[in-house]
């Protein structure tokens, strides 16, 4: 037997104490706060908590490089450890989601809308899997103290968290509470929200720690076992096909029930490997010329080699290369799987169900025989390896046994963005997580934009007390807001509603002189005015009477406006003073004076839509600008009282339509992110967007983009841009509404969001002509 599997042996094994208590079936010694457990004699174990890779709908390409890193990964494995890779199933516990999803009731007029959107969630939860899938790598490793198991276990989190980032997953050590949470859910499952456990607390009363996590009886069969109320039972992977696919853990692990699958992997030194074969290849050689001889002995001089023994030489030869030319290693492996269920039916249908699968993929499932408590312990991500059921493989087909699938968006507090098109589980959104907080919501007409805009800003209203502004060119959300409790500003020429274009709040811009960033604002208002440009002439005296206008009014003069600003332009000597005064009296004196006025509407409500759909095309643009920039002006005075601001701006393709409102609005953004704003653009002209050079770079900035439907030759630009897979452009290509992709991160994840239609919501919601003409009748 090979040295290496000798030692491992001879160092787990231990002398068999009958269990004389519940607690004493679980295989732990000793717990550190800091994750490290005392598993045996001298043996001590780590987990690492991974996240999930989108490998399903990855490229062909991107599949192969996400193989090969993940080989990269199974070679770095220490030769002096054994490494358990585990996925854990377990079902969505009522109580949790209700604490950590649904919206809590606030005995408002908004608790109808609550109740509304708790129930639509309820259905979602309920409608898909509703299966946690997570993914754990424990590390066991012999040493003679706990220091000794420190040190070598801060290395070994090192090159496991630097391997699993290129491979796109995100990676942490789990500390005790954290792991022990893991058997808790596992031994007590229907009773997670009850896991309460205090170190510090436990020491003090002298409490042992199993005491809070174990099941309340065990009871072992030959081929099963009972655990409190539910049935249980081990197996492992008998029989291994000649080639396997590297979908086949994924089609394993896609069950409805609880249940955890494990590879534990021993990896054999590479001399030691090699010494091995070539000792293995020598028999076979030795085999093949005595059956020769013995034919030669018989006269048969023309008989040729055995097919087996050709085969066994072949195989020896080519393991052989394997290891010496191309990079691989010998490793052991064992592959256990551990099923629970309510009932002994639904575990012999689970059983059915699982074997089924493996004999697909020309694989043999068994059950362990008077071995289930030890399969139990090392199916268990706790670091034991009670089962000798060892398979010799080699890196690549060791790296086949593939536990990626696709990435889930579960985060803690996050927003509901609808269900994941291959797992089918909730998408549970928490921006606070990425690099910034910057969206973008991209889609043809009619697939679902302001629908999806709707939803969130539903979502933010009922569960935080975070400020709201819209910008809405085409009064898509006035209704909505109005029954949300909020404030609609209709802005249009002749209309009572005045937003003064001259408000400046303290700390406004980015510089140290807020009076230059509000002349580079109304240089942008003045390239509005005039389409042909203006001159460094007419900039220098627009320059100088901004901040003319400033510092007359901190000296006790007028407050200032556009009607104000005019004023000092007719005062400057030069003609094209005269001329930028001329250009401007439309907006200030003429029809268009919405925005030259003292601001006169409710600016404080924590909900606020700008409509200005009856501006028409002369002032929509100057609107836009002039509503970005009141709204700058609230998110630096929420930012300085601590509140966080959600800003939706619609049609934002046409401030990018000349360069000074593309300059301002690229400094907006930038200054949304950082006083706390959330800053949402929406538009459906994403070709329009992406030949600006300042709005492609804020697109392929921006960490979180929601992709509905696309046109043909956006999908192209896109894709350039985001990197997307032609897989992965199949669910923006002719995708039904409220169903596309999203950027979370460096991920990119399918999503379907159907909305109930028979609610109140959606019919504050939808902009559908169908929808609309039936609410009216």
């Amino acid at each position: 037997m090979i040295k290496t599997l000798t030692m491992m042996n001879k160092q787990d094994k231990e002398k068999f104490k009958i269990p004389k208590k519940i607690q004493h079936m679980i295989p732990i010694d000793t717990i550190y706060k800091d994750g490290i457990f005392k598993v045996g004699k001298n043996k001590y174990s780590v987990t690492y908590k991974f996240t999930d890779i989108n490998y399903a709908v990855a490229s062909k390409e991107d599949q192969e490089a996400m193989f090969l890193e993940y080989s990269e990964l199974l070679n770095a494995f220490d030769s002096g450890a054994t490494t358990k890779i585990t996925i854990s199933l377990r079902r969505l516990n009522k109580d949790n989601f209700e604490k950590d999803i649904l919206l809590p009731l606030q005995n408002d007029h908004l608790d109808i809308y609550r109740k509304e959107y708790n129930d639509m969630l309820f259905d979602k939860a309920l409608g898909t899997n509703g299966m946690i899938r997570e993914m754990y790598l424990t590390v066991s490793t012999f040493k003679k103290d706990y220091e000794a198991a420190k040190t070598y276990f801060r290395r070994a989190t090192s090159d496991i968290t630097t391997h699993l980032s290129r491979l796109g997953s995100r990676c942490y050590m789990m500390n005790a509470t954290e792991r022990l949470q893991i058997l808790h859910d596992f031994y007590r499952t229907g009773e997670e929200v009850n896991f309460q456990l205090d170190l510090k607390q436990l020491m003090k009363r002298g409490h042992h720690f199993k005491d809070y996590i174990c099941p309340d009886s065990f009871e072992f069969k030959k081929d099963y076992f009972t655990m409190g109320t539910r049935f249980g039972r081990v197996l492992f992977l008998k029989d291994y096909a000649s080639y396997i696919k590297d979908s086949m853990i994924a089609e394993l692990t896609d069950m409805n029930h609880n249940m955890m699958m494990s590879i534990d992997i021993i990896p054999v030194p590479t001399d030691e490997a090699v010494r091995e074969v070539e000792n293995r290849l020598l028999g076979v050689e030795t085999n093949i010329t005595n059956w020769q001889r013995r034919q030669n002995a018989n006269n048969n001089f023309s008989a040729l080699v055995p097919y087996d023994m050709e085969q066994q030489r072949m195989e020896a030869k080519e393991f052989l290369n394997d290891l010496t030319t191309r990079d691989q290693r010998m490793m052991f492996a064992v592959l256990t799987f551990v099923l629970t269920a309510d009932s002994m039916e639904q575990l012999e249908t689970d059983t059915e169900t699982l074997m089924t699968t493996t004999r697909k993929h020309l694989c043999q499932m068994a059950t362990l025989n008077f071995q289930q408590l030890d399969g139990l312990n090392t199916a268990l991500p706790i670091g034991v390896r009670n089962i000798n059921a060892l398979r010799t493989l080699t890196t690549e087909s060791l790296a086949v046994l593939n536990p990626f699938r696709v990435q889930e968006i579960m985060d803690k507090d996050g927003i509901y963005y609808g269900v994941n098109a291959i797992s089918h589980n909730l998408i549970m959104v928490n921006k606070e997580n990425l690099l910034n907080q910057s969206a973008f919501l991209l889609g043809v007409p009619g697939s679902g934009k302001s629908f999806s805009a709707k939803e969130l800003i539903v979502f933010l209203a009922l569960s935080t007390k975070d400020d709201i502004l819209v910008c809405d060119p085409e009064n898509e959300y006035s209704a909505l807001i109005r029954a949300l409790g909020g404030e609609v500003i209709h802005i249009a020429a002749g209309s009572e509603d005045h937003i003064n274009a001259m408000d400046m709040a303290e700390g406004y811009g980015e510089g140290k002189n807020p009076i230059v960033d509000k002349s580079e604002f109304i240089l942008s208002l003045f390239e509005q005015l005039d389409k042909n440009g203006i001159g460094a002439k007419e900039k220098s005296i627009i320059d100088r009477c901004v901040a003319l206008v400033y510092e007359e009014y901190q000296c006790g003069g007028k407050l200032p406006t556009l009607a104000v600003l005019r004023e000092k332009l007719l005062e400057q000597p030069e003609k094209e003073a005269k001329n930028l005064a001329l250009e401007l009296e439309l907006f200030t004196n003429g029809s268009l004076n919405a925005f030259a006025h003292k601001t006169n509407v409710d600016t404080n409500n924590r909900m606020i839509v700008y409509d200005i759909m009856d501006l028409g095309k002369q002032l929509k643009t100057m609107g836009l600008l002039v509503i970005t920039d009141a709204m700058l002006n609230r998110v630096t005075d929420n930012w300085k009282r601590g509140v966080r601001t959600h800003v939706f701006i619609d049609e934002f393709h046409v401030v990018f339509e000349n360069e000074y409102s593309a300059s301002f609005f690229n400094s907006a953004w930038r200054q949304f992110r950082k006083r706390d704003g959330y800053p949402t653009g929406i538009t459906q002209n994403v070709e329009y967007l992406l030949d600006s050079v300042m709005a492609s770079t804020m697109l392929s900035n921006s960490e979180f983009v929601v992709m509905l439907n696309q046109a043909a030759q956006d999908r192209v630009k896109l894709a350039k841009m985001l990197n997307i897979s032609d897989e992965q452009m199949s669910y923006i290509t002719n995708a039904d509404e409220g169903c596309g992709l999203i950027k979370y991160g460096s991920s990119l994840v399918p999503f379907i969001n159907q909305f109930p239609k028979h609610t109140q919501l959606y019919k504050l919601m939808t902009t559908k002509p169908t929808d609309l003409k039936k609410k009216e009748g």
